[in-house]
């Protein structure tokens, strides 16, 4: 979990002093049973494509939003897709693999998009090569990690030898901290590594915390 109270397959979970729970029942999440997803009750699995919108045309990344309307921690819509463009589509959770599969071939054919659709931002691949974004995806770890310790005070060995994500053992003031350095940034990492600027651990990527708002998790 990034936060400790966040969504998984459109159930809210919470962390506990005994690990996850489910909040409707305080069930202990089961990672090797996970719940089916909240909206069309279908199996899911983590790091798997969600199977109402599984190998979308022309998409780098995905999620149907669980059928939720609005995420219970940040109410902000939960369900996007990332188009390999940059274009990014946002919309509420509930409206069914068959109407996301519909809004994304319309933009792929640049149509105008269904009702509830939007496109929001361009992502930072947008207009990139594959050789690009494999680069920005092998560089990207240290830029993280840089900010992790500025926060921490530790580096994240595990995070940087693919053991674990970078926010274990940190507190959600850390985590949150760490999410603004990051979202603040993140276009200067992408060109610093795009233009073969200075490493992550070079003297002058030096990076300072600052306090932020409540913690958002979508």
């Amino acid at each position: 979990m990034l936060f400790k109270v966040d969504t998984l397959f459109g159930h809210v979970i919470e962390e506990t002093a005994n690990g996850a729970v489910y909040r409707d029942d305080g069930s202990k999440v089961d990672g090797n049973n996970l719940r089916p997803c909240f909206g069309c009750k279908a199996k899911c699995q983590p790091g798997e494509h969600d199977p109402c919108i599984a190998d979308l045309p022309n998409t780098l990344n995905a999620c149907c939003g669980h059928g939720l309307e609005t995420t219970p921690v940040s109410g902000s819509q939960p369900g996007y897709v990332g188009l390999t463009d940059g274009r990014i589509i946002r919309f509420a959770g509930n409206l069914g693999g068959d109407r996301i599969k519909a809004a994304v071939a319309a933009a792929c054919a640049n149509q105008a998009l269904p009702e509830g659709f939007q496109v929001t931002e361009t992502a930072w691949w947008g207009g990139l090569t594959q050789d690009q974004v494999n680069l920005v995806h092998a560089k990207i770890p240290l830029y993280i990690a840089k900010l992790v310790k500025s926060v921490s005070g530790v580096t994240p060995s595990a995070f940087l030898n693919g053991e674990a994500p970078w926010w274990v053992e940190l507190s959600d003031d850390q985590k949150n901290q760490i999410w603004d350095l990051l979202s603040a940034n993140h276009s200067q990492f992408v060109k610093l590594i795009l233009e073969g600027g200075p490493d992550a651990d070079a003297p002058d990527m030096d990076f300072k915390a600052k306090p932020t708002a409540t913690a958002t998790a979508g």
